[in-house]
């Protein structure tokens, strides 16, 4: 699984980018084929803003999640996109 990552106004943290790889692996379980991971990074206004598309399954999700803390942010938009992945995954299962 390949996550593209992009930095605006943010230090580059590669320690960052392992815990989100470490998060993220959890939503594979729920999609047969995941394309593409793109999650951006922005500082606004003190707070980081995360942006995150993913691309799998023939279908697109994205989570939106802004904290003070980075990693506070990853896990948000872990449990956002874990939600709208496994709804996805419990439709499909009833089909």
């Amino acid at each position: 699984m390949k996550i593209n990552y992009n930095w605006k106004n943010v230090d580059h943290s590669k320690a960052a980018e392992e815990y989100a790889d470490s998060k993220l692996d959890r939503v594979s379980k729920y999609l047969h084929s995941v394309q593409a991971f793109e999650i951006s990074f922005e500082m606004i206004h003190g707070e980081v803003s995360a942006n995150l598309n993913l691309h799998g399954d023939g279908n697109k999700f994205n989570a939106q999640n802004s904290s003070k803390d980075i990693y506070a942010c990853i896990d948000g938009l872990e449990d956002k996109i874990v939600k709208q992945v496994s709804k996805h995954h419990d439709k499909k299962a009833t089909h």
